[in-house]
């Protein structure tokens, strides 16, 4: 009896225990490893990973470039560069990975009188340095004559650099690693006066807002009728002169000549001008006036310049007044030239707005402070072909 109610307590022990047990939920699996917090530095997992998403265009591997390629290259330089103001240095072929051009050139100046000095010079191709050419002879210099002055240096910002867009890991290919692009931050004038692109561009400014010559008003009718009846009266008595024939059409220098015109007072009488004479000045500044009271009874045509009046007395020998002349013409100063004046800052500004919107014309792409931050202190040129339009002044990545 005792053994049996022993029984019965070791086997009600054994229920009891194995009761907690079938009770407790499964211990669950342990978590994946943190990979920051591996044994390795996070320096070295963030350097692994740049390198995984490089892409480099000088890091390709490199196929120079064939003979026949380099030759054709540049015959086609000769024929771009004849006949237009460039000095430059053929440089041997370039090739770097994606990077280079079977023919580039070291531009140093461009155009004459005055040459425009790249400074420091620049590797480009010959299709961007004719085009580069055009744009100083057709836009540069011509905007700088409204204002008065010329430009002698150009500042290079970037020219030939193996890199991509924006200098990043992975952006597609620049121009400039293929020399197709130039990038020119300051402009120096003839006075010695220096343009910055940065500081000194119209922003906000837009294209409608300078003052690119506008239409003509619709003529007043009863206007016309009262000069024409004017010119009619007069007509009988006036001379032959000379027609000139003016343009009305939008020109480079229209968008800038009104702020070349000088400012007077209009509330200070302004001293009058002394008349030019077509005769030699004497080292004295003396000029002579015609005496003759037959010529001054003529009465002169605005438009065409008088006869020169010589001072004859009766008295006076012929061969008296020959040597005088001579020696005058010997003792007469050759004209003085103006130096190059300086430029205000709105025209400053407006130059630098004609000579970049003139740009468009000429190169294929054009980018400025107006396209994004990248290009705040600088114009970028390339002449990538697209096949239907051209870039001026987009969110375009260079």
């Amino acid at each position: 009896m005792i053994r049996d109610l022993r029984s019965l307590l070791v086997l009600a022990g054994l229920v009891l225990a194995a009761l907690p047990a079938s009770g407790q939920e499964p211990v669950p699996p342990l978590p994946d490893r943190n990979p920051a917090r591996s044994a390795q530095p996070a320096t070295d997992t963030a350097a692994s990973v740049t390198e995984e998403q490089t892409d480099l265009p000088g890091d390709k591997p490199t196929v120079q470039w064939d003979d026949p390629k380099v030759a054709d290259a540049r015959d086609d330089c000769v024929k771009l560069l004849e006949g237009v103001a460039i000095e430059y240095e053929q440089l041997d072929p370039i090739k770097k990975g994606f990077c280079g051009a079977p023919a580039p050139i070291l531009v140093k100046s461009i155009g004459a009188d005055p040459a425009v000095v790249i400074s420091p010079p620049a590797t480009m191709t010959c299709s961007l340095a004719a085009a580069l050419a055009t744009w100083v002879k057709d836009t540069v210099q011509p905007a700088a004559s409204v204002l008065g002055s010329t430009v002698v240096k150009m500042r290079n910002a970037s020219s030939y650099k193996c890199r991509n867009r924006y200098g990043g890991a992975n952006t597609r290919i620049s121009e400039h690693a293929l020399a197709n692009a130039f990038d020119v931050s300051e402009f120096v004038f003839g006075s010695g006066q220096r343009i910055k692109v940065l500081g000194n561009w119209p922003y906000g400014a837009s294209s409608s807002a300078l003052p690119l010559a506008p239409e003509p008003p619709v003529p007043n009718p009863h206007r016309i009728a009262a000069t024409l009846a004017v010119e009619h009266a007069t007509a009988s008595t006036e001379t032959t002169g000379a027609i000139i024939t003016v343009s009305t059409r939008p020109s480079v220098s229209g968008a800038i000549v009104s702020l070349a015109k000088p400012k007077t007072n209009p509330f200070v009488r302004q001293p009058a001008a002394e008349p030019l004479s077509p005769l030699p000045t004497s080292a004295s500044g003396s000029k002579r006036k015609a005496s003759s009271p037959v010529a001054s009874s003529i009465r002169s045509n605005p438009f065409v310049s008088p006869l020169p009046q010589l001072d004859r007395t009766p008295s006076e020998p012929e061969e008296t007044l020959q040597e005088q002349e001579i020696a005058e013409d010997a003792v007469s100063e050759p004209p003085v030239a103006r130096p190059p004046r300086k430029l205000h800052p709105d025209e400053a500004g407006v130059f630098l707005r004609v000579v970049h919107d003139e740009a468009c014309k000429t190169f294929e792409t054009v980018l400025g402070p107006a396209a994004n931050e990248a290009h705040k202190d600088h114009f970028h040129f390339d002449m990538k072909k697209r096949r239907y339009v051209k870039i001026c002044d987009t969110a375009v990545r260079n």
